[in-house]
């Protein structure tokens, strides 16, 4: 299996702008149009990092448990063209394509280029830390820490203006949240 377009554009909680795409060989290097099988794609990681998923845009997104279940695709004339991929976590990663045969039995892995998910636009507000529970009249004993951030959750740290503002709401027993 090689890889025939490397991956290009990301940016955090959004497809990446060029997607991967791989070809069946045979060890001789020749094409193999007729090869029947599926192409899974996972980030080429470590024992010791800390889980990443690569998901699809319109599929649920993976687990550690189903990390090869859900981003693959089938061989069509010995080729794959992978689409909706993107990664949240901005970082540097590389992908591993993991090709099976019809019978599910894995054939071989390539790993790709080195690549650098970027932190996107503002996009959201996220509670970096919640608040702590206070008695009655008093402040919270940890107070909320927001941070903007890019469609994957990642900080954008170029924002320095603008105002974030907070109101009550009703919990789910009916209780007011005090702030």
């Amino acid at each position: 299996m090689e890889i025939t377009t490397q991956l290009d554009g990301a940016v955090g909680g959004e497809p990446f702008v060029i997607q991967p795409s791989v070809i069946v060989n045979n060890k001789k290097g020749e094409h193999q149009s007729a090869f029947e099988g599926r192409v899974s794609v996972q980030l080429n990681q470590h024992d010791d990092e800390l889980f990443v998923p690569v998901w699809r845009e319109g599929w649920p997104t993976p687990t550690e448990n189903n990390i090869n279940t859900l981003i693959s695709q089938n061989v069509i004339d010995g080729r794959v063209h992978f689409n909706g991929l993107g990664i949240d976590t901005a970082g540097d990663y590389q992908l591993k394509f993991i090709l099976y045969d019809e019978h599910d039995l894995v054939m071989t892995t390539t790993i790709g280029d080195n690549f650098t998910v970027s932190v996107g636009e503002a996009h959201q507000l996220g509670i970096i830390t919640h608040p702590e529970s206070a008695l009655g009249g008093t402040e919270f004993g940890i107070q909320p820490i927001v941070s903007v951030q890019d469609r994957g959750g990642n900080t954008v740290e170029d924002v320095n203006d603008g105002v974030v503002s907070v109101s009550l709401v009703n919990g789910p027993d009916d209780s007011t949240l005090c702030s």
